[in-house]
């Protein structure tokens, strides 16, 4: 299966598209969560969304149980202290949170946490290795995307992405001027691997900190 990779600013471009009210971190917290109800099986036929900034690429991953317990990530994260930002869309009310390790101001780690509008975590995203981009203000579409890709493939990164609507799962290795690598999986398969954290731990450890 050919994975097509979205054009997205930042690992929060999870909701593209959607018009976003900032609010401070200190906001009513989201009610408790849970996954949906009827998640739907990974589908080989579908294209898969990936919040990557860039654009242009597409990979094809590797899947099961063996090739997920071979995946060694790249870079580490710390996720001792961060600092956090929340966001509310207006008119589906979904809610999104980033937690950044360990300033908003120098991340190393950042995380992503998508809520629909019931408060149900829908969405999670990790990346380890965050590039400097400069600022594209003033450029052409295809110039802003060059620095982005530049700056993208300078930099050695480690990204973790759980899509508990649909119980898709994939992490990945990229950039670094190095072959991208990744390994498809289900939500509960990815988010028990003990090399990667385990990520479950990291979305307790982002809601924690964010108060959701």
């Amino acid at each position: 299966m050919k994975l097509v990779v979205c054009a997205a600013l930042a690992v929060a471009a999870a909701a593209c598209g959607s018009t976003r009210t900032p609010q401070s971190a200190t906001s009513t917290p989201v009610p408790e969560t849970g996954r949906s109800a009827t998640p739907v099986r990974p589908d080989s036929s579908r294209d898969l969304f990936i919040p990557v900034t860039g654009v242009g690429v597409s990979f094809s991953p590797k899947r099961g149980a063996a090739a997920l317990q071979a995946f060694v990530p790249d870079v580490a994260a710390d996720i001792t202290t961060g600092e956090c930002n929340l966001t509310r869309t207006s008119g589906s009310g979904a809610t999104i949170v980033i937690a950044y390790f360990p300033a908003r101001s120098r991340p190393q780690t950042q995380m992503s946490l998508s809520f629909d509008s019931a408060g149900h975590l829908v969405r999670f995203s990790e990346r380890r290795g965050i590039p400097k981009i400069p600022s594209t203000t003033g450029m052409s579409l295809a110039q802003r995307d060059s620095t982005i890709r530049v700056n993208n493939d300078a930099i050695r990164s480690t990204d973790i992405s759980l899509d508990y609507a649909v119980d898709q799962a994939m992490v990945m290795n990229r950039g670094g001027n190095r072959p991208w690598m990744a390994v498809m999986g289900t939500v509960r398969e990815v988010e028990s691997l003990q090399q990667l954290g385990p990520p479950r731990s990291h979305v307790e450890r982002a809601r924690r900190l964010c108060g959701v």
